[in-house]
Formats: structure tokens, sequence, C-alpha cells
């Protein structure tokens, strides 16, 4: 994919919440009945987790603007495919243990080098039996019988194995309480809560000393079928936000404003570097702007490192992003390859330990940059292109499948 100097205008329609609509089919699932979704997506994610429920005693129906989830007596198989769908494989595995008594989780692609099932061994207090080999995929589960207790949980890495946990323990008998560890991306375990609360399931949360999150799940819940709606995402369209705030002028359609997505926060850095956005008739305008130099922790949302970094690119001094950890294991190790990757197009960008600086106004060179399979790397290394006075090349674009398949149709549309 060659990217040119390009501005863009218009409006668009964000993306569904690939997040959030995982986890309404996890609860779909769970209720056991017949439930509807709108505004649903066709990333790559969704699809893996489509798959699963079907594999789990689901049956999907997709019209032009409703998904039809029905129960099914049929358990197709025993091998859960989560394709490169990390949050598949946590979600879904505790869930699968109410399912099945037996069965595998596997990925393909970097998933299988990620260690996705580090926190598993919390599975085996409850009385599961799986084999796995450095906590990666495939994790193979001989005998399941998950337990309703109380249990520790580390959360510095992740909190999606926590979100699965939380739905897993809501149908199951007796009360259960969760202690997760330091926790992170708190945004994520909220946005599960909140979908369990709109199937009629209660969670209760506190935040402990120590920083501890106590999570309270009431156990033999029903999950209530019904229809439910997918909202934007904030994570992809970020990418189109900060394209705009450089050198254009766009407004986004389908942004919940009272969203918990973690990635909301997008606005938190446009008020920190002066870019200029506004609301209007439930659309989100965002339009270039002279962009300042800000310090930002971006921990708890770090899908939106990457994007951030091409928006320091472009600002007046230099920007400082903190959170950088929480880029390893992911689809790449995002702060090692916008590191290298940025160099090759004369941009330097400094880590030191969780920091990424990045000093605005270097010049960008022509150089083929390489996404390293990874959705996120591709969207911002196209924004670079767009706002950069020299061709860049996007070896392996294709990879926005995963999360936003039309993310290069939307933006050639923008295109002026």
């Amino acid at each position: 994919m060659k990217i040119q100097r390009q501005t863009i205008s218009g409006i668009i329609t964000a993306p569904p919440s690939k997040s959030q609509e995982q986890r309404l089919l996890a609860a779909a699932l769970l209720s056991r009945g017949e439930c509807f979704v709108s505004g649903y997506g066709n990333s790559d994610d969704v699809k893996a987790a489509r798959n699963i429920i079907e594999n789990l005693g689901a049956k999907i129906l997709l019209g032009n603007e409703l998904m039809q989830i029905s129960p099914s007596a049929a358990l197709l198989s025993d091998n859960l495919n989560c394709r490169e769908s990390a949050l598949c494989a946590r979600l879904f595995t505790p869930i699968a243990a109410v399912f099945k008594s037996a069965f595998t989780v596997t990925g393909s692609g970097s998933l299988l080098n990620r260690p996705v099932a580090e926190n598993f061994n919390v599975l085996k207090q409850m009385g599961c039996v799986y084999e796995s080999a450095e906590n990666k995929l495939p994790v193979k589960f001989s005998r399941t019988n998950i337990q309703s207790g109380q249990y520790y949980v580390d959360g510095s890495k992740s909190s999606q194995f926590v979100s699965g946990l939380i739905m897993a323990l809501s149908v199951v008998y007796g009360d259960s309480v969760l202690i997760v560890k330091n926790p992170v991306s708190i945004n994520y375990i909220m946005m599960t809560i909140q979908v369990a609360k709109s199937f009629g399931v209660n969670i209760k949360y506190s935040f402990e000393e120590g920083n501890e999150l106590k999570i309270e799940i009431p156990g033999n819940q029903s999950y209530k079928p019904g229809s439910y709606s997918v909202e934007g995402d904030w994570s992809g369209v970020a990418n189109i936000l900060v394209a705009a705030a450089i050198n254009g002028s766009v407004g986004v359609k389908g942004l919940n404003s009272d969203s918990v997505q973690a990635d909301m926060d997008i606005l938190k850095v446009f008020d920190l570097a002066g870019v200029k956005y506004y609301c209007e008739d439930g659309i989100l305008f965002v339009e270039k702007s002279e962009i300042k130099a800000f310090d930002f922790n971006a921990a708890d949302c770090p899908d939106l490192i990457p994007a951030l970094a091409v928006l320091a690119v472009f600002a007046s001094g230099i920007s400082n992003i903190s959170g950088a950890s929480r880029l390893k294991a992911k689809e790449s190790s995002r702060a090692e390859v916008l590191k290298n990757e940025f160099k090759k197009a004369g941009i330097l960008v400094n880590i030191d330990n969780d920091i990424l600086s990045i000093k605005g106004g270097q010049t960008i060179k022509s150089a083929s940059l390489n996404s390293n399979g990874d959705h996120r790397m591709a969207m911002c290394f196209t924004v670079l292109g767009l706002n950069s006075g020299e061709e860049i090349i996007i070896e392996d674009s294709e990879c926005v499948t995963k999360s936003w398949p039309e993310f290069y149709t939307v933006l050639q549309s923008l295109i002026r």
C-alpha cells in the first residue's frame, strides 16, 4: 500500500466496537435464548468470536441490519479457534468451561507466540485440568468444573481473562468474589459489567486498598435474551480523528459520548494538545489544528498509543506518552516496532522504561514501513503517510481486517 500526502474531509460512520461486540456475543450465548444484535461488524476478531459461540451451542443468522443468535443443540467442535484474537482466547476460555467438559483453545498467526494463558492457573483452582506449553496456545482442557469461590487474579498485564471469569462465574452455582491485583484497562472490565447488566445480570465492584479491584459476582444468574446494539469503536476511528487534527476536517457519526471504552481518552489528549473538536447533532467533528506537545499516561488505553505517536510527530515540542510496557505481547511488540519503523522514515523515538518520547517537527523521508502484521501499526503508518511530504509504503496493510476491514475504503472516501 502506497500512501502520499492528502487532505481529508467529510463525514463517516464509526466502525462497530469489536470489544463490545465480542462481549455481546458471549452474553447472547450465555442467555441460551433468542437475541438480536444491530450494528454488528465483520472484522476477523468478531468472526472468530461468532465461530466460537456456534461451537458452544449457538446458531447465528446474519441479516442486512440484524444478527440473530439462537440456541442450538449441536456443539459443533471441541476445537475453539480464536484466530489472532487474544480477547477471544481469554474471554471465552472460562465460558467454554461452562458448556464443555473437554476442549482445546487454539489460534493462528502471532497469537500462538503470545502468553495468553498466563493467568489460566486460576481455572485449576476452580477444578479444571489443562495442558499448555509456556502459557501459549494451544491449551487443551481434559476436565472442566468451574466452581464458585473467592479467587485472586493478577490483573497487571491484561483485563480480558477477568472479563471471562466474571461472565462464567455469574451463571454457576454459588456466589463468587474476584480480587484483581494491580488491574489495568479497568474500562474494559467496566464494559463487561455493563454488558452483563444490560442482559439483567448483577455484578458489584469496589476499589480496595493496595491497588486491588474487588468484584462480587452472585451465582446462578440468568442472562436475559433481547435486542442489543453495538456502539461505534473509538479505537479504530482514533486514527481518522488524528489524521483530521493534522490536516483535515472530519465528522464521525455513531460514537457514544457516554461510552466506557478506554480509547475515548483520545479526547483528553486532544484537550492537552490543543486539537479543535466539537459535537453537533450527535456527530463528533475534528478540525486541522496547531498541535501542541503533550504528556499523557496511556497505560489504561494502550491501543491508542500508535495513533498518539503519530500525533506527537506533528506537535510542536517533545511529547511523552507513558504506558509503553503495555505494548509488549500484542500483535507485535508495538513500542519497538514504532521505534524501528519510524526510524526508517527519519523519525527518532526514544523509549525510556515506560515512556515514549517523540520530538515533533522531524523531517519525514520516504520509507517502506513494515506493519509486522499488526492492524494498529498499519493504521498509524497510514496516518503518518497521509501527512508526509514523501511517499510511505506500508507492508502487509491488509492486516487491518482484524479490527476494521473497511478502513481503507472509508479513508478513500475522505480524500479530497
